[in-house]
């Protein structure tokens, strides 16, 4: 077991943390259903606040704290309170307001209390979803053992004891690198030589102690050892604090022949590379619209991607991966090169042992033959039906012979209730066609959407279908192809 020395509420060093964090239900595995997992998005998941919701909640690692939304607040009527900053991608000291997150419910787990960030409600929308908070690492814990499977649609926390790795899956080992080896927030100038991974000042002060009375703590808020910022007394001492990043996951890639280090990261849509690298890598620009938020929720535009053809992680590889600008400031100069984002790891499911410093990696497989398990990760979420989804649908030439229409009619099984369908298609020819998301809002029966003329002759399956439609203007439902925007998430 790797020992991590961690900050708790009243900067006392904690010793190692082995199995559940505090505030975990009994168990040592954990499944949840994701939404949406054969869109090669976010990681999305359900949950419910004191009893209110479900919720869908995005799954970031790199997240020090997880988050929720005012909604959130105001339905399970959560306490809040100032609290420390939280320092952002550009090294800059970010104050928020924080809640005090009781009784969180991710399908069989339950977590007792948390303290979390807070924001606004549609402030971390994407995928034109609503996403109402971020399962972060006080959730996703480094004494875990995190996974997720898009062709089963589901996404496990274990314990390392309970987790054996998937045979045959590729092991990739990776670095870890502190917030205090960059200089975090300027407060430790260029040159210092703080070690990669330590939690020290040149000269071996601990960063958790505030020896220097004109230096602001800093502390590193793992699991529910944080500073409260709820407690009034408390919070007095220790408003100038200010946040750790989470370590980066540092590992040697090879982009268009540049071998670069790169930071794994499972919390975005999309990878990242600094602009310095695109040549050398051999990226190709393109036009993008996107909106970015950071852990500390900064939020960036980003208006050109550069394109790869060919990325390698050892034996991990992909194609045609899109990289938006690294803009990362908190890790010092020539440490991180970039991040491989969800987009890189789209052709797999993977595994982490954080204590491990571990990714288990495999490759999946066909997504048809996997439907029946992947729908019946919800259980009596969604109703039992005569039809995969609780849906038929089916391509028919329009009336008067003037193209093709989509046809969908849910189950009377699913009455009453929202659904979303993913529908792969497959051509006349044989190939795969884009899929298209089927959303059917509750009192919405049935949809005819017409379809270009390159439909003909093409063959429709439903290989997913959750509770959580998107919204559509108007209120007879909607037909959207999975393109690389809806992916991605473009901007608001």
């Amino acid at each position: 077991m790797v020992c991590k020395t961690l900050a708790s509420a009243f900067l006392v060093a904690a010793g190692c943390t082995v199995g559940a964090p505090s505030g975990f239900s009994a168990g040592d595995h954990w499944t949840f259903p994701l939404v949406g997992p054969l869109e090669d998005g976010l990681l999305i998941t359900p949950v419910t606040v004191k009893g209110h919701g479900p919720y869908l909640f995005a799954i970031d690692p790199d997240a020090n704290i997880s988050a929720v939304d005012k909604q959130i607040v105001d339905d399970a009527g959560l306490r809040t309170s100032a609290g420390p900053k939280i320092i952002d991608e550009t090294a800059t000291g970010q104050t928020r307001l924080y809640a005090e997150l009781m009784d969180l419910r991710i399908a069989t787990l339950t977590i007792a209390r948390r303290d979390v960030l807070l924001f606004d409600v549609g402030f971390y929308d994407t995928e034109n979803r609503h996403l109402s908070g971020i399962l972060g690492r006080d959730v996703i814990a480094d004494s875990l053992v995190f996974g997720f499977d898009r062709d089963q649609g589901i996404a496990t926390l274990s314990t390392t004891k309970a987790f054996t790795p998937p045979a045959n899956a590729i092991a990739i080992r990776y670095e870890d690198v502190s917030g205090s080896s960059g200089q975090v927030a300027g407060k430790y100038p260029e040159g210092t030589g703080v070690a990669r991974g330590s939690q020290k000042q040149p000269g071996g002060a601990d960063l958790t102690k505030a020896e220097d009375p004109g230096r602001a703590r800093v502390i590193d808020p793992y699991g529910n050892d944080v500073p409260s910022r709820i407690n009034e007394a408390e919070r007095q001492n220790y408003r100038s604090n200010d946040v750790l990043p989470a370590p980066r996951r540092l590992a040697t890639a090879r982009i268009g022949g540049a071998k670069l280090a790169m930071h794994l990261d499972l919390g975005a849509a999309f990878s990242q590379l600094s602009e310095s690298s695109w040549t050398s890598a051999h990226l190709t620009p393109t036009a993008a619209n996107l909106r970015v938020v950071d852990e500390a929720a900064s939020v960036r535009r980003v208006t050109r991607l550069g394109v790869a053809d060919d990325v390698a992680l050892g034996e991990v590889k992909a194609s045609h991966v899109a990289f938006a600008p690294f803009v990362e400031q908190r890790f010092g100069k020539a440490v991180v090169d970039g991040a491989l984002g969800l987009d890189f790891f789209r052709a797999y499911a993977v595994y982490v042992n954080w204590d491990r410093s571990t990714f288990y990696v495999k490759a999946r497989g066909d997504a048809g033959a996997t439907a029946a398990a992947r729908l019946g990760r919800w259980g009596a979420a969604l109703p039992a039906c005569p039809h995969p989804g609780c849906a038929t649908a089916k391509i028919a030439e329009a009336a008067g012979g003037a193209g093709f229409t989509l046809e969908v009619m849910r189950d009377a099984e699913a009455a009453n209730r929202g659904l979303e369908l993913l529908v792969g298609v497959t051509s006349s020819s044989g190939k795969p066609m884009t899929p298209l998301i089927v959303e059917l809002p509750r009192g919405v029966d049935q949809i005819v959407n017409g379809l270009p003329a390159d439909y003909a002759g093409a063959t429709i399956a439903v290989l997913d279908a959750s509770p959580f439609p998107r919204p559509c203007v108007g209120d007879g439902g909607c037909v959207v192809p999975l393109d690389d925007a809806l992916a991605h998430g473009a901007a608001r």
